[in-house]
């Protein structure tokens, strides 16, 4: 222990910061200093056929303290988790200003926002399979580039519009339809940028999760999970500030382009530090792998079975859960700054802080749902110590976001829009640890599976509120959402985290032979 001893040994620099915070966390589960030793039996006080500690591992007590290198892994992953959010949300924060100077309408706009959710979703799986493949390390590099890259891109879109012609019907279809004038605008551009955006997004948190299946054990996989999407929308709380302070003296165009210089800097520093395994840390001590370490990390890793994981029932409920999910939370990362403005009737610093409010609230929610869902499973195990989390959520989102449309009081309004993202957030870290859970060594393709169809979800329902937003209906917008976190509610009571889904029967009898499953 370093500094008075709150710094554990194993923890670079570039990570510290970040490490303040998921130590508070791990005070809440742990109830002890990280200086404290970690016995089997802390461990094991999960579902029975679900400890992290494999047969015949050596007590850590024989291996002496372990380090906790892997704090410094949960630090670097809550960073990545924050940075994109801040670069994903900072758009509708100065979305505005980008329709004034590039001539667009909300209609055009909300495009924008779909293109994004379109590419994220179509590259999640094929990002989570080169993480299982080549490790997270390799893969999340390339990913924070892209994005970057095109974040800063998006500052350089400028307003023109080039007239290419028409394309003629056929003769038979002429009488039915005009000739399709192909322009290439502004509008065009900025879509390809923000597609190619949401395609080098996507998968970092399929590989996230990935990486923290590699180091944590399953006792403490939703805490860490909860800690992640905690600093994700924490990083989408503070990006209306973020954006505000950059824009006021650059611009919107140099907001986006310091944004893009930031994650090219957090590449360097992360390619350096991190590592994939505990094997591979030279940080990391026999006590630290021995806690670490899960039944069957020492076999032969069997191939995934791809009809198995896509036959299962699990995967494409959970899938249309995180679907629905996203389809009505997107509400609060592409329009409800307009709905404040024009409904709420909001402005300047009242704006800015409701616009940052509902993810400032789904970030605590974050937190404490991987508290409660790590403590739910040792009660209920992990079939409804996860699912009831879900349900109960889900359920409570909907109502908070009817209920926003029975106030009067603008902030009562915004409260419950609060309350709404906070509740559908208490099952975040569910979600994700259930991928971890069923997914096995192959987190990273099922998380990239849910995300893929969940995203579509974000894809879709932009264009959808905006027609209703420009029709004034904003209150069925809400509705809209409302029944989306309800259609997700019941999806939970179809899931089941306890049976893994990635191996053939075959391959599922010998890791069931050999202990490594249930």
């Amino acid at each position: 222990m370093r500094a008075a001893g709150l710094v554990p040994a194993g923890i670079n620099p570039a990570a510290r910061f970040f490490f303040f915070t998921t130590l508070c966390g791990y005070f809440m589960t742990e109830g002890r200093l990280p200086g404290a030793a970690e016995t089997p039996s802390d461990a094991n006080s999960v579902a029975a056929g679900d400890p992290p500690y494999w047969p015949g591992a050596p007590a850590a007590s024989a291996l002496g303290a372990p380090t906790h290198v892997r704090y410094s892994v949960l630090a670097w992953a809550c960073s990545l988790s924050m940075l994109t959010y801040i670069d994903r949300v900072c758009i509708k924060q100065v979305g505005g200003e980008m329709r004034t100077d590039l001539g667009l309408d909300e209609q055009g706009f909300a495009w924008v926002f779909s293109a994004f959710g379109l590419a994220y979703a179509a590259f999640e799986v094929p990002s989570g399979w080169l993480g299982d493949r080549f490790g997270p390390r390799q893969v999340l590099c390339r990913i924070v580039l892209w994005w970057s890259l095109f974040t800063a891109l998006t500052g350089c879109v400028w307003k023109f519009s080039y007239d290419l012609g028409v394309v003629s019907m056929p003769g038979f279809l002429a009488d039915w339809f005009a000739p399709i004038p192909l322009v290439f605008d502004s509008l065009v551009l900025l879509v390809i940028v923000r597609f190619l955006f949401g395609a080098g997004e996507a998968g970092a948190y399929p590989n996230t999760a990935r990486a923290l299946r590699n180091w944590f054990p399953y006792a403490r996989r939703g805490l860490a999970q909860g800690l992640l999407w905690t600093f994700g929308r924490w990083g989408g709380a503070v990006a209306p500030l973020l954006v505000t302070a950059f824009a006021i003296p650059f611009g919107w165009r140099g907001a986006f382009i310091a944004f893009g210089v930031v994650g090219t800097l957090w590449v360097i520093l992360f390619a350096y530090f991190f590592h994939n395994t505990p094997s591979e840390h030279p940080g990391v001590n026999d006590a630290e792998r021995a806690f670490i370490q899960e039944k069957g990390d020492d076999k032969v890793r069997l191939p995934i079975s791809w009809g198995s994981m896509l036959s299962s029932p699990t995967l494409w409920c959970l899938s249309g859960m995180y679907f629905f999910s996203n389809a009505g939370w997107c509400f609060f990362i592409t329009w409800d700054v307009k709905y404040y403005e024009s409904v709420l009737g909001l402005e300047t610093t009242p704006l800015l802080i409701a616009s940052g409010s509902p993810l400032f609230f789904g970030g605590v929610a974050c937190l404490l749902g991987g508290f409660v869902t790590d403590r739910q499973v040792r009660v209920w195990g992990r079939r409804w110590g996860r699912t009831f989390q879900g349900f109960l959520s889900y359920f409570l989102g909907g109502c908070f976001f009817l209920l926003a449309l029975t106030v009067d009081a603008p902030w009562l309004a915004v409260a419950s829009l609060c309350i709404a993202s906070f509740f559908k957030d208490f099952a975040m870290a569910v979600s994700w640890s259930t991928c971890i859970d069923i997914g096995h060594r192959y987190s990273g393709t099922v998380s990239g599976f849910m995300n893929m169809v969940g995203n579509m979800g974000t894809f879709v329902a932009p264009p959808f509120v905006a027609y209703l937003a420009r029709r004034g209906e904003w209150g069925l917008a809400l509705v809209f959402s409302a029944c989306m976190f309800f259609a997700a509610c019941v999806c939970w009571l179809f899931i089941n985290p306890r049976t893994v889904i990635v191996y053939g029967a075959a391959d599922h009898a010998i890791l069931k032979e050999q202990g490594v499953l249930d």
